[in-house]
């Protein structure tokens, strides 16, 4: 069996545990925060297409004030979803800063046999999704008026 490194020689087998624990409980918090984006991102779309859906019924007509009405809350939707993509998006970066903290403390045997992995920009993912906000926006606001 090959001796623990430096590091690994002051960690007791609790204080190990404890660090495995933690790095589970911080992938697993990755894992759901990013699920919570996609899921956030699909009900706000869904909830902009219904806005939009709204403004298509045979039965209602649509002045300029309804419209106006329609676009805000399509407005207020998208708001508050990009406000919370941001939030979520400081939450992963927060977690994934720790998970970094706590793989260093790991033995060399845990970090081999994990690999190296290249970290992925989460601001990619966030703005994508803005993206679909925004898009999702601007196609409800022009069923809206059209």
């Amino acid at each position: 069996m090959e001796p623990m490194q430096d590091i690994n020689k002051s960690i007791s087998d609790e204080e190990r545990q404890e660090l495995l624990t933690h790095y589970q409980v911080t992938t697993q918090d990755l894992a759901f925060f990013k699920s919570q984006q996609w899921t956030l991102t699909n009900y706000a779309v869904i909830g902009l297409a219904a806005i939009a859906g709204v403004s298509q019924l045979d039965s209602i007509h649509l002045n300029p004030c309804t419209q106006l009405l329609l676009s805000a809350v399509a407005l207020l939707v998208s708001l508050i979803a990009g406000w919370v993509l941001w939030k979520l998006h400081g939450s992963i970066e927060e977690r994934r800063d720790r998970l970094e903290r706590t793989y260093a403390k790991l033995s060399k045997v845990f970090r081999e046999a994990r690999g190296e992995k290249p970290r992925v920009s989460a601001v990619e993912m966030l703005l994508f999704l803005w993206f679909l906000l925004g898009a999702g926006f601007g196609i409800s606001c022009w069923l809206i008026y059209q």
